[in-house]
């Protein structure tokens, strides 16, 4: 396994998504690995996360194995996530990869299959806490 790379997370979303975990019936494999994530994750307050990590309802340039052109998405929640086409819901497996991560960085994360996906920031190209936006 290789080494994970160092995540980043803000008090608020760290709060929002145990509480969203702690309120499923059972959890999915992806809900854990989201767990052991947090578990690991170094905390901060809102206005300390650095302006190139991706936060809750971040739009962020992201490139997928061996893909050569970067999507973009919106890391949401899963009680905001509309199935709208660039939305990632945190607790599928590309939205829990990415959540905490800087640019430049990239993870190999289980997907349901069994396989690992290797998952790269590009850009972060919106941030909420960047834009002085604690809610």
């Amino acid at each position: 396994m290789t080494q994970k790379p160092q995540i980043i997370i803000s008090e608020q979303d760290l709060n929002r998504l145990e509480t969203m975990l702690e309120h499923q019936q059972q959890l999915t494999p992806t809900m854990q690995h989201l767990e052991d994530e947090l578990a690991r994750a170094t905390v901060v307050s809102p206005q300390d996360v650095p302006a190139n990590v991706v936060s809750m309802n971040a739009r962020v340039l992201i490139t997928i194995g061996e893909s050569a052109e970067p999507s973009e998405v919106v890391l949401v929640y899963p009680h905001d996530f509309k199935g709208e086409k660039n939305q990632v819901n945190v607790v599928a497996p590309i939205g829990a990869a990415i959540l905490g991560l800087s640019e430049g960085q990239q993870i190999q994360w289980p997907q349901p299959d069994g396989h690992l996906m290797q998952v790269k920031i590009e850009k972060v190209l919106f941030q909420p806490e960047r834009e002085g936006d604690f809610l």
